[in-house]
C-alpha cells in the first residue's frame, strides 16, 4: 500500500507541473486561469464531494496552478488554548489532467507557520475535540513546518461506471525554543477509494476512506528544572507533572469514513446530495515506549450536504444546504508503571488505577443554508456574484458527573451577505469583493465546580467566547491577467484580502481580531 501511494503521488505531482494538453471528446467550458478552480463546485458539483471518482467529470482538458502567499492574524476572539497571533508563509501547486478514460489530480503544498500567545497547549492541535491536551503556562513562540501531498486517479470503466482511488499525506515538525521546549512530529495518511454509476439523468456514488494520525511530542528543559506540565482532562480539569527535565507524549489515532452521493439533472435544474459518516479513535499515551494510556477520545460524525442549481441563460441560482453532528466521548484513564524486583531479576509492570468511560462528552451540531447568484460574461468569467447565508450552531461540553464537575452549552445564530463584481482595465480582470456577517447568541448555560486541580478562568473564558455576539467584515480583490494566445501560461494573478471581527461588550471584554492574506500565482 505504501509503494502504491508513493507511485500515485509521483504521477499526480508530475501532472500538477505540466502544461501539456490533450483534447477531450466532451469539453466543459471554464474560464482560462485560476478562476476555473473557483468555478468547479458550481459547474461540476461532483468535484466538491469526497468521492475521487468525480474526476471523470472533469472534461475541460488540462489545467494547473502554482501560488504562494502570506497569512497573518492577531485575534482576541479565541479559545484559551488557541494562539493569539499566527503567521504563515505558504505555497501550493495543483493540477488536473485527462487522457482518454483516465483522469488525475495532484497537489503539493508547503507552509512555514509561527504561533504566539499559546498557553496550556503544546500539541499544535488548535481545532481538536480531544480533551486530553498537554501544555504549559509559558507563553512563547511556536513554529511549524509542514508538507502536504494529495493525489487522485480515476478510470472510466465504461459509459456508466467510474472507479477511483485517492491518497493524502501530511508531514509536519514543530517546536518551541523556550523551556519547557516541546518538539512535535506530526503525520497523517488517508486513502480514499470511490465508485460512481451513471444512469443518465441520475448518478449515484459511494466512497470510503481509512486514515491514521500521529503526533509524537517530546519535552525537555535546558535551564531551570522547575518546570511543570498540565495534562488536561476536559473543562479545565487537569493532572500535573511537576519539576520535569523531560517528558514524552504521543497522540495516535485511526479512523474510517464512508459517504453516499446522488445527483439528478433535468434540463436547467441540477441537484446533488451527499450523506457521510466518520468515526475516529485517538489515544493519548505517555511513559516509556508510550505504554501508559492517559485518555481515549472517540468521535462520531454525521454530515449532510446538498445543492440545487437552476440555470437561467448565463446565470446560476445556487442553493446549498449543509449540516453536521459530532458526538465526542472521552475515557479518562490513570495507569502507573512499577518496577518489580525479584532479586535475581527485575521487570516493569503496568497497573491500571482507574478507567472511567464517557467521563467527558461533547456535542457539536451545526447547519448552514446559503444562496448564491452567479452571472457569467461571454468568456465564462464570473461577472457578478452575490448572495447570503444563515448559520446555526449548538455546542455542549460536559464533565461527568456534572453535579461534581460541570458543563456549559451555547446556541448561536449567524448570517452573512456577500458580493463580488468583475471590472476590466485593459487586459486586467479586477474583482473586488465584500462580505459582512453577524453572530448572535440565542441561549447559553453554565455550571462549574472548582476542584483543587482545575482552571476555572480557562472555562469561563471559553464559555464567554463561545456565546459572544460577533460582527465581522472582510474585503478582497482578485487581480488577474489572462494570456489567451500563450500555449503555456494561462494567467497571472494577485489576491490580497483582509478580515476584521469584533465582539464589543462581551463578558470576556471588548475583543477584536484581524486577518490579512496575500496570494500571487500563475495558472498554466
Amino acid at each position: 500500500m505504501k509503494n502504491l501511494t508513493v507511485l500515485l503521488f509521483l504521477k499526480c505531482l508530475i501532472l500538477a507541473g505540466t502544461g501539456i494538453t490533450f483534447a477531450a471528446a466532451d469539453t466543459t467550458v471554464v474560464p482560462a486561469g485560476s478562476r476555473a478552480f473557483d468555478l468547479m463546485p458550481f459547474v461540476l458539483p461532483w468535484t466538491a464531494t469526497s468521492n475521487p471518482a468525480a474526476l471523470s467529470e472533469t472534461s475541460f482538458g488540462n489545467i494547473s496552478m502554482a501560488q504562494a502567499g502570506y497569512t497573518g492574524s492577531d485575534n482576541d476572539i479565541r479559545l484559551i488554548q488557541q494562539p493569539v497571533q499566527s503567521s504563515s508563509y505558504h505555497a501550493v501547486t495543483k493540477g488536473y489532467m485527462k487522457l482518454e478514460r483516465v483522469s488525475m489530480f495532484g497537489s503539493f503544498g508547503y507552509s512555514n507557520s509561527g504561533y504566539k500567545g499559546v498557553n496550556y497547549n503544546g500539541t499544535m492541535m488548535f481545532n481538536t475535540f480531544s480533551p486530553y491536551l498537554i501544555g504549559d503556562s509559558v507563553s512563547a513562540r511556536q513554529s511549524r513546518e509542514q508538507f502536504v501531498m494529495e493525489g487522485k486517479f480515476s478510470y472510466l470503466l465504461n459509459d456508466r461506471i467510474s472507479l477511483a482511488i485517492g491518497a493524502g499525506y501530511l508531514s509536519a515538525v514543530g517546536a518551541k525554543q523556550k523551556d519547557p521546549r516541546n518538539k512535535n512530529t506530526i503525520s497523517t495518511l488517508k486513502v480514499t477509494p470511490g465508485i460512481t454509476y451513471d444512469m443518465g439523468k441520475t448518478k449515484v456514488g459511494l466512497s470510503g476512506s481509512v486514515y491514521a494520525i500521529s503526533n509524537e511530542m517530546s519535552y525537555r528543559v535546558e535551564g531551570n528544572w522547575n518546570q511543570n506540565l498540565f495534562l488536561f482532562l476536559g473543562l479545565g480539569y487537569f493532572r500535573q507533572e511537576i519539576n520535569i527535565s523531560s517528558y514524552s507524549q504521543w497522540y495516535v489515532g485511526h479512523g474510517y469514513a464512508g459517504a453516499l452521493q446522488v445527483s439528478r439533472g433535468n434540463g436547467d435544474v441540477y441537484m446533488i446530495a451527499e450523506l457521510g459518516y466518520d468515526h475516529y479513535t485517538e489515544e493519548a499515551r505517555s511513559g516509556s515506549s508510550f505504554r501508559l494510556i492517559d485518555g481515549i477520545t472517540e468521535t462520531d460524525g454525521i454530515s449532510l450536504s446538498g445543492m440545487l442549481r437552476i440555470e437561467r441563460g448565463k446565470a446560476f441560482h445556487v442553493l446549498t444546504v449543509k449540516g453536521s453532528l459530532k458526538a465526542v466521548s472521552g475515557d479518562e484513564i490513570l495507569q502507573r508503571s512499577y518496577k518489580i524486583n525479584k532479586g535475581t531479576y527485575s521487570y516493569d509492570s503496568l497497573a491500571t488505577v482507574s478507567w472511567i468511560e464517557n467521563k467527558h462528552m461533547i456535542t457539536d451540531l451545526g447547519g448552514e443554508v446559503k444562496y448564491t447568484r452567479l452571472v457569467f460574461d461571454a468568456d465564462y468569467n464570473i461577472d457578478l456574484e452575490f448572495g447570503g447565508a444563515l448559520q446555526a450552531g449548538y455546542y455542549s461540553t460536559e464533565h461527568f458527573p456534572v453535579q461534581s464537575y460541570g458543563f456549559y452549552n451555547t446556541f448561536n445564530l449567524g448570517g452573512s451577505l456577500f458580493a463580488r463584481k468583475l471590472l476590466r482595465a485593459g487586459r486586467l480582470l479586477i474583482t473586488p469583493g465584500l462580505e459582512a456577517g453577524y453572530r448572535m447568541n440565542l441561549g447559553s448555560d453554565i455550571s462549574y465546580t472548582v476542584q483543587p486541580l482545575s482552571f476555572p478562568a480557562m472555562v469561563y473564558h471559553d464559555y464567554y467566547i463561545s456565546k459572544a455576539n460577533i460582527i465581522s467584515a472582510s474585503a478582497s480583490v482578485r487581480i488577474e491577467m489572462p494570456f489567451s494566445q500563450n500555449k503555456f501560461v494561462k494567467s497571472l494573478f494577485l489576491i490580497p484580502g483582509g478580515r476584521y471581527a469584533a465582539a464589543p461588550g462581551s463578558e470576556a471584554g471588548n475583543l477584536s481580531g484581524y486577518l490579512i492574506d496575500v496570494m500571487a500565482g500563475i495558472a498554466f
